[in-house]
């Protein structure tokens, strides 16, 4: 009991000393530093309404909303995102920067998941004739190239924050996740704040695992494009992989509302079903993305290993036949092909099927 309360004393003591030094680096101006040792201070506490609010605060200051707002939710303000985001546009705070909502003038790309980007720099100097060059590369996948194009503008000129959104979405198609997250920041703390970045870098969070980071980012997003089948989307797959089924479920539903033929959307919602045990419901998705896609093999198998599981031997060695007639080297096919014929009692062949799997899998 002793020893429990002198860890209570030594936490309690090591919270005071982190908070102290992030409102001396806070006074002193840097934020960055201010965060750090609050971090480490929250680690002590995590539940702490205040670490969390001058935590969202020193965020604010720094332009990262979509870290400002997850700071806010986790202090139990009442604030939800929407909330969140009015007081934060009412808000008169002179050390916010301000955010460019509005531009419309995007580039789409695919990664897989579709991204934007903008450039508003003017031609006529180096900085912005780099800039141009990558984001020709960009839009033509040599990602490589494009990266050195961004790199060689940022130092050609003075720091851009469109020229480090261009160079994180870069990053971002590279599986640079860390490094686009860093870029992504810093256009943050000179002040762009557009859905599309937020969309970019919840993307690089996601692929890292930091799936509630992510959520926020899309969230926030969401605010300023509602009805953005991408954002919802994303939305959908953190809540599920955040063990939040039911909420990917609204998500995945209310996306079908506006995009009632996008095959995907029915597949991914199969899967949440699936996964709350509604396998009819999860049937009836499936079916209804192969209806749209009937060619599809993703969903194939996913409606196949649903089959399966309920005891539908016949239909799913039918489709995984469909399957493997298209893809021979469909690893994951030939497993299921093997698990059904372990089922029927033909383990010889089933044998076959796994060591065929297992080869293709590597």
């Amino acid at each position: 009991m002793r020893r429990f309360k002198e860890l209570i004393v030594n936490a309690f003591n090591k919270v005071n000393f982190y908070q102290s030094l992030a409102c001396l680096y806070e006074a002193a101006g840097a934020g960055k530093a201010a965060l750090r040792y609050l971090e480490k201070a929250i680690n002590f506490s995590k539940d702490s309404t205040n670490l969390h609010l001058q935590a969202s605060r020193i965020y604010l200051k720094m332009g990262q909303i979509d870290r400002a707002a997850l700071h806010c939710k986790k202090a139990n303000s009442g604030l939800g995102t929407g909330s969140f985001i009015y007081w934060l546009e009412r808000s008169k705070n002179s050390g916010l920067k301000p955010n460019k909502w509005g531009q419309q003038d995007l580039k789409i790309y695919v990664l897989p998941e579709k991204l934007k980007t903008t450039s508003d720099t003017s031609s006529g100097d180096i900085s912005s004739e780099f800039n141009n060059r990558g984001l020709y590369c960009l839009e033509n996948g040599r990602y490589h190239e494009a990266l050195k194009c961004f790199q060689r503008s940022m130092a050609s000129g003075r720091p851009d924050p469109v020229i480090l959104f261009n160079t994180g979405l870069c990053l971002s198609k590279l599986n640079i996740h860390l490094e686009a997250i860093s870029h992504y920041n810093e256009a943050q703390f000179l002040g762009y704040n557009s859905p599309e970045l937020l969309n970019n870098k919840g993307y690089s969070l996601f692929h890292l695992g930091r799936y509630e980071e992510a959520l926020v980012c899309y969230e926030v997003a969401r605010q300023y494009l509602p009805k953005d089948l991408t954002l919802l989307s994303n939305m959908a797959s953190c809540y599920k992989y955040l063990g939040l089924v039911e909420k990917a479920i609204e998500c995945y539903k209310s996306a079908i509302k506006t995009y009632p033929d996008d095959a995907t959307l029915h597949n991914n919602l199969g899967i949440c079903y699936e996964k709350n045990n509604d396998y009819i419901t999860a049937l009836l998705n499936y079916e209804m993305a192969l209806k749209i896609s009937p060619e599809n093999c993703t969903f194939l198998l996913n409606y196949s290993l649903c089959l399966e599981s309920r005891g539908r031997i016949e239909e799913a060695f039918h489709n995984v036949m469909k399957i493997l007639d298209k893809e021979p080297n469909n690893h994951q096919a030939w497993g299921l092909r093997g698990e059904i014929l372990v089922e029927q009692g033909k383990i010889k062949e089933a044998t076959e099927c796994y060591e065929k799997a297992f080869g293709l899998a590597g």
